[in-house]
Formats: C-alpha cells, sequence, structure tokens
C-alpha cells in the first residue's frame, strides 16, 4: 500500500506560483496611459511661452477687463510720470531761455529750451521696462522699442501719411475760410524752429506718447490686431481732454479728442502692418510737423480741419488693418482665444 505523505513535492498539483508573473505585476507609471498631460502642448489653444516673447508687434493673451482697466490707467500714469525730471530741469536756475533768445545766442536758447525734453523718452522706456518685467512678465523686446535697419523707412512712411492728411486739408480749408488762419511771425531762425518741431513732435511727444500707447500697452492688453488697435485709441483719444487743444466749447473739444482717438488708430495700423513701431512715431510727430507746414503755406486749425482728419485717419487704419494677414508681421503664432489664465 502506498504512504500517501510520500511522493515527489515538485509535482505541480502543489508547487508554489511564482509570485514574479505578469498576472500580478505593478503597472508600469511612466506608461503614456496614466502621464500627467503638457498643459502647453496638450491644448493647441494654449501659447508656447516662447511665442510670447518675440519682437513686437505680438499677439498675447487678451486681459480680462479689470487688467485692461489697470494698464490703461497705468498707461496714463506713466505718460504723465514721464515728463517729471524734465519739468525739474526746466525749473533750475539759470535754465530760462529767453533771454539767449533775446540776446541772439540761439543754439543755447535752444539747449535750454528742447534739452529738458530729451529725457522725456528715456524715463518712458525705464518706466515701461519695469511694467513689462513685473506685470506682463515678459522681456522689453514685446513693445516693439528697439533701433533696426526698418526705422528711419518707418519714419518717414508714417510721416507721409499725416503730411497727404493734414496738408491739403488745412490749406484749401484756409482759403475757404473754414479754419482760422494765422500767420507766421515767428522771429527765430527757420533752423531753430525746424529743430525745435521735430523734438517737440517726435521726440518729447511721438516717440513717448507711441512707446507708451502702442509698444507697451497693445501687447500688455493683448488679444487679436482690432483689439489693441481699439482698446488704446479710444483711452488715447479721451486723455486728450485734459489738454483740449484750447478750443472754446465742449463740441470743439469733444472733436479735438476724437481726432487724436482717430490718428491713434491708424498709427497702431501702421505699427502692425509694418512691424515697426517707429512707423506709429511718425505718424505721431508727422502731424505736428504738417501743422507747422500747413501754417506757412496758408493752411490754418480749426474743428472743420479736425473731422478732416477723423475721417481719413479712420479710413486709412481701417484700410490697412483689413489687409494684415492672420497671423500679422513677424509670423508670430495668434494665441488671441489662449486661455484667460495666463493674463490678468
Amino acid at each position: 500500500m502506498t504512504n500517501p505523505t510520500s511522493g515527489n513535492a515538485s509535482t505541480p498539483d502543489v508547487s508554489t506560483p511564482d509570485v514574479s508573473t505578469p498576472d500580478v505585476s505593478t503597472p508600469d507609471v511612466s506608461t503614456p496611459d496614466v502621464s500627467t498631460p503638457n498643459p502647453v502642448t496638450s491644448n493647441p489653444a494654449t501659447p508656447n511661452p516662447a511665442d510670447l516673447h518675440g519682437p513686437g508687434p505680438v499677439h498675447t493673451p487678451p486681459a480680462g477687463i479689470g487688467g485692461v482697466v489697470v494698464r490703461t490707467v497705468l498707461a496714463v500714469v506713466v505718460g504723465l510720470a514721464a515728463y517729471g525730471p524734465a519739468l525739474l530741469l526746466a525749473g533750475l536756475p539759470g535754465m530760462d531761455a529767453r533771454p539767449d533768445a533775446l540776446a541772439g545766442n540761439w543754439a543755447l536758447a535752444l539747449l535750454k529750451q528742447a534739452g529738458p525734453l530729451l529725457t522725456v523718452p528715456l524715463v518712458a522706456a525705464g518706466l515701461i521696462a519695469l511694467c513689462t518685467r513685473w506685470l506682463d512678465r515678459r522681456p522689453f523686446v514685446v513693445t516693439g522699442i528697439r533701433f533696426d535697419r526698418r526705422w528711419v523707412p518707418a519714419v518717414l512712411l508714417g510721416t507721409a501719411v499725416s503730411l497727404v492728411v493734414v496738408v491739403p486739408a488745412s490749406v484749401l480749408l484756409g482759403r475757404v475760410g473754414l479754419v482760422e488762419v494765422i500767420p507766421t511771425s515767428s522771429h527765430e531762425p527757420l533752423w531753430v524752429v525746424v529743430v525745435y518741431t521735430i523734438v517737440l513732435g517726435y521726440v518729447m511727444q511721438g516717440i513717448t506718447e507711441e512707446f507708451v500707447w502702442r509698444g507697451w500697452l497693445s501687447q500688455s492688453l493683448g488679444g487679436g490686431w482690432h483689439r489693441q488697435a481699439i482698446l488704446t485709441a479710444i483711452p488715447f483719444g479721451l486723455i486728450h481732454i485734459l489738454s483740449n487743444g484750447g478750443h472754446p466749447s465742449f463740441w470743439a473739444g469733444l472733436v479735438y479728442v476724437a481726432q487724436a482717438g482717430a490718428f491713434g488708430y491708424a498709427a497702431a495700423a501702421l505699427y502692425f502692418a509694418t512691424g515697426s513701431l517707429w512707423a506709429a512715431v511718425g505718424v505721431h510727430g508727422g502731424l505736428h510737423l504738417a501743422n507747422y507746414l500747413a501754417q506757412g503755406l496758408g493752411g490754418g486749425t480749426g474743428w472743420a480741419l479736425e473731422l478732416v482728419q477723423i475721417v481719413l485717419y479712420v479710413l486709412i487704419g481701417a484700410a490697412v488693418m483689413r489687409r494684415l494677414p492672420g497671423r500679422g508681421p513677424g509670423q508670430v503664432p495668434d494665441v488671441s482665444n489662449a486661455d484667460s489664465s495666463v493674463s490678468v
């Protein structure tokens, strides 16, 4: 009789299962099925951060309503604060240019009068750099503030636009009596007037205001080209209520404010089309130069001329905006529909 406890213990019927069998193994946590998705590559609507750091103009994620208000107020503050050092320098003893002008020392008089104005765009650029770094978290280059081979042609293009808009209309309206013609009675040499007009129109106002409004604020508000152009043009026009241009009535002042917004819109359009912020500077500075040249040709100033400017600047801006490609200058990807969580 066979003993039931005897026999071969290694028989398969009573063997211990192999614990290393794949049936009970722990799944590989590195498999793509359980990996954490990349928030940039997995969502096509989310921009690659590298796309937001190219040279301006750029499409950036649109700021919300609160962000638009904060940034617009900050643009006004920066624009006003940029004049602080110039006012301090102009108030120093010995900076009064009138005695030198009376003595015929025009070079020194021009230096005293125009010199402090040269600090305005420098201060503005410094303040913009702080806003770009700490508020937008982007490099300064996105503002479009840079010198390259296109800056001179861009300035000339913008200037030509304003000359065409302003000079013929001013002279024609002056001859038919629809604007006030102010004869030029300056005793300064022509070169002094030209240099001062350039410093005042291009450097102090053109460069400074376009750096702030079309350079920094445009990309900071973000979105597509039309959104940026409109959201910078409207408040830019409204701040001219502070100056009012010397208009005698509310309606004349309103036309003046609308004119400022219109040429701001055209300036933005040329900036986006050319890829150079200097085109906007040319439009701005060219407006001041055109007014001076028009007066010398028998033109004048007034609400009728400003109405013409509103129409022409808006038409030019709209025509340029219609021709903009989907991606805009520099082929920067359009991320205007990006997740709003990346903006304030």
